[in-house]
């Protein structure tokens, strides 16, 4: 009974190591750079960009195309609608 127990605490002691140094450590690298790509000064490069680009869409004479602004248009339509027959 003894050597089933030492047998089975080496076994995932052995399982635990195997499993930390192959899947664990790839699990941790994609954490970091889910992690790194998400600080601070990357979401304010973002904004920074979307900013600018607003502003030279504003500057343009038409923003949209005729077949996008009729596209909208009708999703605007057809959300109003159902807003409207949801009361």
């Amino acid at each position: 009974m003894r050597e089933f127990v030492y047998k089975i605490i080496i076994f995932f002691i052995v399982t635990f190591f195997l499993y930390h140094s192959t899947i664990g450590y790839t699990i941790y690298k994609f954490q970091n750079k889910i992690y790194s790509s998400i600080d601070k000064k990357a979401v304010e490069n973002f904004k920074d960009k979307i900013r600018i680009e607003i502003k030279n869409s504003l500057k343009k004479d038409k923003i949209l195309k005729d077949e996008d602004a009729l596209l909208l248009r009708n999703l605007i339509d057809k959300l109003s609608f159902e807003i409207k027959s949801a009361n």
